[in-house]
């Protein structure tokens, strides 16, 4: 009794094996059972979880919906309006420099001009200052010479240009540079006096020149 019983198990046993060894030899024949089906069955039959296949049902289309793309659009759009304020700023910003910039080199030249025109009345005003100390000079020398004797100014008249000393004899009273003009003995003061001689004429035909123009007006 024991024995047919374990016969009929290994019968169904056998049976069992051969219909699953069946199953899997036509799945791999017509590709119905691929590797990886072929070990999910072979872990179902020795007892393991079968892992389901993912389901495609779940897939992201790769299509963009019309109110995605209008919403991308409106993005885009705001984006670029965005910009183009920024550039609008900008632009506003520098043409704001450049009227600064006008302006002000507008003003250093009106401030060139004005120290130009200072710059000149100074200059004017020192010439003015300077011939009024020189004359305010010569004054005071012409003066200290008219006092000195005569041999003394002798001395300073020769280490004077013809220029200079006539000058001073000029604006003389007639006997103080007669008595300073005798002191000219020497060969050399001479030629000295002789030099001023003649450019005194000079200038005393220019003064009497000058007079009588000024009496006609």
């Amino acid at each position: 009794m024991g024995k047919m019983i374990l016969t009929i198990l290994l019968a169904l046993f056998l049976a069992n094996c051969l219909a699953v060894l069946g199953v899997l030899g036509y799945g791999a024949v017509t590709g119905r059972f691929d590797a990886e089906k072929r070990a999910q069955y072979l872990a179902t039959w020795q007892g393991e979880k079968l892992i389901p296949e993912p389901d495609d049902t779940g897939a992201v289309d790769e299509t963009e919906a019309p109110q995605e793309a209008g919403m991308r659009i409106a993005a885009l759009e705001e984006e670029r309006e965005m910009t183009s304020r920024e550039v609008q700023r900008d632009i506003q910003l520098l043409r704001s420099q450049q009227n600064t910039l006008a302006m002000e080199r507008e003003k250093l030249q009106k401030d060139i001009g004005e120290l130009a025109v200072k710059e000149a009345a100074f200059e004017k005003k020192m010439v003015a200052h300077n011939q009024q100390v020189q004359e305010e000079g010569f004054l005071k020398a012409l003066k200290n010479y008219s006092q000195m004797k005569p041999r003394l100014v002798k001395e300073d008249f020769m280490q004077m240009s013809d220029k200079e000393m006539v000058r001073y004899i000029s604006e003389m009273k007639s006997d103080v540079a007669t008595k300073i003009l005798e002191q000219f003995k020497t060969p050399e003061e001479q030629l000295k006096r002789q030099g001023v001689m003649k450019l005194l004429e000079t200038v005393q035909v220019v003064r009497l020149d000058e007079n009588e123009k000024g009496s006609i007006k």
